[in-house]
């Protein structure tokens, strides 16, 4: 294929030029990385078994891999390289909080693959309506730990590759979107960059899409949650860390199909800013939730936008109208404020 002078360099693996998914979904690009399989595993004394690798997902900013090995079931994860480095963000969030993460078996930094041992499943799958509640709630309490212990190694994050995106380079973010429809939400996006920066709470990592499909955990239980770990690290950035709140609190809804419920979400609320008492009184920090999330809901659009870099026009006619979405919300919420 011919490269365009705007085109994204090939992915690793690869010298093909064009959508994610075409590559991806090649042999050539799997037996590449089967060879690099059998490259690395047995320098950590493991052992594939001579079986094909089985492909179960495809998407246009990542894809898995499924392995079979001597020390069980691996797997394997690309990702486009306009994602965040998932590599280095396991890499440095093991350091201050190795019990809050997958392991890692291998992994390369230059072509962002890695290989993560089965940790069995997940706590969308054990939860259930009646259950999710108290347990997204420990969960919670455990993400904010993780955040706190974050603080440390953020820049090391951001030099790696990781984006800030501080409260106000999300309302420049923005504003540079250029949208004239749009631009009534403006103001109220400055106004709460302007409170939360007010607080003074350090940036940390944001994990971008914290629900109950990306928590590993053995059991439904209240002692399983205090050795839940956290993946899928692909949409993280540095920022205000009530930012994940903008997916947390929704994943009752969406996953388990709970109705809405103010008080549910102040119970998650209060779990979550528990991580955060010493900082602030909980009742200060509350009256901010609502700002973080309005500036999270500007960090998805431009998650998206990478995510979406080399999707095919197909890709992007079913998902953009996710990133759409959230500015859709943006301008709804923003414009009583406005107006006020």
């Amino acid at each position: 294929m011919t490269r365009r002078d705007d085109a994204p360099a090939p992915l690793p693996g690869s010298d093909r030029f064009g959508p994610a998914s075409e590559v991806w979904d090649t042999d050539a690009w799997r037996w590449e990385v089967t060879r690099w399989f059998d490259d690395v595993l047995p320098r950590r004394g493991i052992t594939r078994h001579p079986t094909t690798p089985r492909q179960p997902r495809v998407r246009p900013w990542s894809t898995q891999l499924v392995i079979e090995t001597d020390q069980g079931r691996g797997w394997f994860k690309a990702n486009v390289p306009e994602s965040s480095p998932e590599t280095l963000v396991y890499e440095r969030l093991s350091r201050v909080a190795p019990d809050l993460l997958s392991p890692v078996w291998v992994s390369d930094a230059e072509r962002e693959w890695f290989v993560c041992p089965d940790q069995g499943r997940t706590l969308r799958q054990v939860a259930n309506a009646d259950t999710i509640t108290s347990l997204w709630s420990a969960v919670l309490r455990r993400y904010a730990r993780l955040q706190r212990a974050s603080a440390g190694v953020v820049d090391a994050l951001v030099d790696g590759g990781v984006p800030r995106w501080g409260s106000h380079a999300l309302v420049s973010a923005w504003v540079a979107r250029g949208r004239p429809e749009e631009r009534v939400a403006d103001e109220a996006l400055r106004s709460a960059a302007d409170r939360l920066e007010a607080l003074g709470l350090p940036p940390t990592i944001e994990h971008g899409d914290l629900h109950a499909g990306n928590v590993f955990t053995c059991a439904a239980t209240s002692s399983a949650m205090q050795e839940a770990k956290i993946f899928d690290w692909g949409d993280a950035y540095v920022g205000h860390p009530f930012g994940s709140l903008l997916i947390a609190l929704r994943n009752p809804e969406y996953h388990f199909g709970l109705a809405a419920d103010p008080e549910r979400d102040q119970r998650l609320v209060r779990a979550y800013l528990s991580g955060w008492a010493d900082v602030r009184p909980v009742a200060e920090l509350e009256r901010v939730v609502p700002d973080a999330m309005l500036l999270a809901r500007v960090a998805r659009i431009l998650s998206w936008d990478r995510a979406l870099t080399r999707a095919t026009d197909a890709e992007r006619a079913q998902w953009q109208p996710h990133a759409d979405g959230w500015a859709q919300e943006i301008v709804r919420i923003a414009s009583p404020r406005s107006a006020e």
